[in-house]
């Protein structure tokens, strides 16, 4: 390993496109670099034409040119840019990989050796680097360039888009379109699939030209349920759905806070202890409250998503076959 000052204008982003684009923590970076300069070298790996290919540090780069910046400091990893790639994600930067990226890799990877010599390489089993590989290469391109520009989740797009895709690549394109355009979340894209599986053909064509429609009514017939009940359940229900959605906001914001980052870990540390233990204490009041019934309701939620007994969910009357994926940023900034 050699540490260099580069040019950036000959530097190679191909390998970019393995990670997913993150608007948010770009603009952290960019208001660091303006602040502090840069802190930490990227890593580069020579190629063919005597240049040089960034392995990790593509958000850095991004940054600096935005910056008007001439240079930027890299570490040269002397080794082919497969071998340099399993490095960088052996050396930590899996911590922040969704198992879209990690499909990338692999998929980027098999072009140099066989799957059971990628998976080795990456320290995995086979059959993993077979379930990233079937990630990735089961969604159309064109969902694939909106996850790659943040435009639509990595976990969205494996529970939702893929299995939707399976059974019908021009549906799943129609509504990827529209979880795009609209900005719409997990749960939401998670609402119109379900729709998809279990609802009538004829009604899908109505759902993906107005998704915003069919999610406000769903929302109003949700809302109408939990104010039929006592003022002291609507309180409870409220407050639940206000902290699953917390809860799913945080699990994206600890890994983009904290994944990469030492210090962040220990100084947050303390508040996940204290959380942890609230938590801890809110799953035992729930086992007492509701007990099998609690389990029994989320067997028949898998069961709805899944498909009852684990097969392929379909529509009511006229749909393909849709197979559950479950699968669910760049650390090197």
């Amino acid at each position: 390993m050699a540490a260099i000052v580069l040019n950036l204008e000959g530097l190679r982003l191909d390998y970019a496109r393995l990670r997913i684009r993150s608007r948010a923590a770009e603009r952290r970076l960019l208001a660091s670099l303006e602040e502090h300069g840069q802190q930490e070298p990227i890593v580069v790996a020579g190629i063919a034409d005597g240049g040089y290919a960034v392995i990790d540090g593509y958000k850095r780069v991004s940054a600096l040119m935005k910056l008007r910046a001439d240079v930027v400091n890299a570490e040269i990893w002397d080794m082919p840019i497969s071998a340099a790639l399993v490095r960088s994600y052996r050396r930590g930067a899996q911590r922040g990989l969704s198992a879209i990226e990690e499909g990338w890799l692999v998929a980027e990877l098999v072009r140099a050796w066989p799957l059971g010599e990628v998976a080795a390489r990456l320290s995995r089993s086979k059959s993993w680097a077979s379930r990233r590989l079937g990630l990735v290469e089961g969604l159309p391109e064109s969902v694939t360039a909106a996850v790659q520009a943040g435009r639509i989740g990595a976990y969205c797009a494996a529970r939702y888009l893929l299995p939707l895709a399976r059974a019908n690549a021009g549906d799943c394109a129609a509504l990827a379109g529209k979880v795009a355009e609209l900005g719409l979340s997990s749960r939401e894209t998670g609402l119109l699939y379900r729709q998809y599986v279990h609802g009538r053909r004829a009604a899908w064509a109505q759902v993906v030209a107005d998704p915003v429609r069919f999610l406000k009514a769903a929302e109003a017939t949700r809302i109408a349920g939990v104010a039929a009940g006592t003022g002291a359940e609507a309180r409870c229900a409220k407050n639940l759905e206000l902290l699953g959605n917390i809860a799913q906001g945080v699990t994206r914001g600890m890994v983009a806070a904290a994944g990469a980052d030492e210090a962040a870990r220990e100084r947050l540390l303390p508040v996940w202890t204290r959380v942890r233990s609230r938590l801890s204490r809110l799953n035992k009041t729930g086992a007492a409250v509701f007990g099998k019934e609690a389990d029994d309701a989320g067997q028949r939620n898998a069961e709805r998503d899944n498909g009852a007994d684990g097969q392929r969910p379909q529509h009511q009357r006229d749909s393909p076959d849709i197979r559950r994926e479950p699968e669910q940023r760049e650390v090197g900034a």
